[in-house]
């Protein structure tokens, strides 16, 4: 009885975790129309930074927990993982200018791909039959959405975006692995705040330093902060594999949040490709089964 509940907590904060990840690309195509890139990333970068380490240091303190610090080894590892963020958010936010938040929420399940296959490339970790499969569906599933306007289209060029953020963020999930564990909310808020500064030097540079829409820092720390944070709580309860499973259909959430709020037009196109995907994402999830 105890087990399922602890179960069931899991579960509901999985779930949350994918859905306020879901969010990213609804609030940054909220915003595009009238502030720059830099100011919306670096906003929602800044509330999640700080947000986090807040909330760090308020349970190191509640909880007496000890903090574990970076070695010097894994300093440059989080730089790479700093810039691999600062380039996926950038290219996502570039495509969500031109394309509807449903379609860059689908295709954001090449993380899922790209990470796949950087561990391969990287430390050479064998690609499964099943991981395979789901990156061939995930290959189709992508060439339908692009044919209808060919894969050079406007749609393709900004697919193509996409992609390579997942491709940032397949290098970056990597990377992160193989850092010895680290607090969620202490390693977390390291990488918003670094990134946040990043963008700041970016606005600078550009000489637009008006900033407003502050609101924008508290959706940042749902969004980002509040999402990794919720996923590492459910690892506790849910276990790994299963926390993952759920947390890999935040796409899934991000495009019905995305048809509910903008009322986007879906094709037949698009729903053979959101099936595609979703398969896609049971089969590559069933790899530690097999």
């Amino acid at each position: 009885m105890k087990q399922k509940l602890l179960n069931n907590i899991g579960l509901v904060l999985s779930l949350i975790s994918a859905l306020l990840y879901a969010f990213n690309v609804i609030i940054e195509k909220k915003y595009i129309d009238y502030m720059s890139s830099e100011k919306i990333l670096f906003l929602m970068y800044l509330g999640a930074g700080l947000g986090l380490y807040l909330l760090h240091i308020f349970t190191k303190k509640s909880k007496k927990v000890n903090s574990e610090r970076l070695t010097k080894k894994e300093i440059p590892k989080v730089a790479l993982i700093v810039l691999c963020e600062l380039f996926a958010s950038f290219l996502i936010i570039e495509a969500v200018k031109n394309i509807n938040a449903s379609l860059v929420s689908l295709l954001s399940i090449f993380e899922i791909i790209m990470t796949s296959i950087c561990a391969y490339f990287l430390f050479r970790n064998p690609i499964e039959k099943n991981e395979i499969i789901a990156i061939v569906l995930v290959m189709i599933a992508s060439f339908i959405l692009n044919f209808k306007e060919g894969i050079f289209s406007s749609i393709g060029l900004n697919s193509l975006l996409v992609i390579g953020a997942c491709l940032c963020w397949g290098i970056e999930n990597n990377i992160t692995a193989s850092i010895s564990s680290k607090q969620p909310s202490f390693f977390t808020s390291i990488k918003c705040g670094s990134v946040a500064i990043l963008y700041l030097t970016i606005i600078i540079l550009k000489g637009d330093l008006h900033i407003s829409n502050y609101i924008l820092m508290i959706l940042g720390f749902f969004s980002y902060g509040l999402s990794i944070l919720t996923y590492a709580l459910s690892t506790k309860y849910l276990g790994a594999s299963k926390a993952t499973l759920v947390f890999s259909f935040s796409p899934i959430f991000g495009v019905i949040l995305a048809i509910l709020i903008y009322n986007e037009t879906i094709t037949y196109s698009f729903l053979i490709s959101l099936i595609l995907m979703i398969m896609a994402i049971i089969i590559i999830n069933k790899k530690e089964k097999s």
